[in-house]
């Protein structure tokens, strides 16, 4: 598979490292989770990736071109992200949250052909009926279906999404993840994301790195891996979690002991 992503060394620090001398790889049509406990440096490393912390020590690569010398607007051509939260001010409608994602391609509303896409992702994140709404009157889980939905508007190779499902319900997680992995396969992107449950990452993941203290300290691959060998890598983390898996179905389970 072709490289998209590649991330040499990273480190970030505050007042000690955060983030500790990550390596890693992303191909084409490729969706990589990356797991751990809370405070282990997870949404640190994605922010480092994208260069929005001014303490980062590294490489980053996208499509083999050096991402840290491209200028502001090529940067946001190769790397979309969304963060946990996304605070703008009162008056911006769902159809021009979605709009801002077209920054990247200098499109802002300057064609029917523009309010056309904006409705068929609309429909895609089924928010069509939201779009002369309020953005910031939305509840958490509408906003982050809009949040994505920019991010489909903004059409770059390689996404970063810091937990994506947070804050929607049970249907709508699998629909978000369905909409994420049809993305990412037919378009040929590639997708790292942040998760919460490790459930699904096992279900919609084709790798999984798990993080502990600010650095990678292994990798699982869902379908190469047994259930024994990816219950010895969880329990680095989770020493109480059992993986299991439904041979018939392909289905995953996390359960405790």
């Amino acid at each position: 598979m072709k490289e998209l992503l590649e991330v040499k060394n990273l480190s970030v620090s505050y007042q000690q490292k955060v983030v500790s001398d990550v390596s890693m790889t992303l191909h084409r049509q490729e969706i990589v989770g990356l797991i751990g406990q809370n405070g282990c440096g997870k949404s640190t490393l994605l922010k480092g990736i994208i260069g929005g912390l001014v303490s980062t020590q590294g490489q980053v690569y996208v499509s083999g071109q050096d991402y840290f010398a491209m200028n502001i607007k090529m940067r946001a051509q190769n790397i979309a992200m969304m963060t946990q939260r996304c605070e703008v001010i009162e008056g911006f409608t769902v159809s021009e949250m979605i709009e801002l994602g077209g920054y990247a391609s200098s499109r802002f509303f300057d064609s029917h052909i523009d309010e056309e896409r904006i409705m068929q992702i609309a429909k895609e994140f089924q928010i069509a009926d939201l779009l002369d709404e309020d953005y910031t009157k939305l509840s958490e889980g509408q906003k982050q279906l809009v949040q994505l939905a920019r991010l489909t508007r903004q059409n770059t190779p390689v996404l970063l999404l810091d937990e994506p499902d947070s804050a929607l319900d049970f249907e709508n997680r699998h629909h978000i993840f369905q909409l994420i992995q049809k993305l990412i396969k037919e378009q040929e992107k590639t997708g790292f994301i942040v998760l919460h449950d490790p459930l699904y990452a096992f279900m919609y993941c084709d790798r999984i790195l798990l993080m502990k203290d600010g650095r990678i300290i292994d990798e699982i691959i869902p379908l190469q891996e047994t259930c024994e060998i990816m219950t010895y890598k969880m329990q680095n983390l989770y020493p109480q979690m059992i993986i299991q898996r439904d041979q018939d179905y392909q289905q995953f389970y996390c359960l405790t002991k």
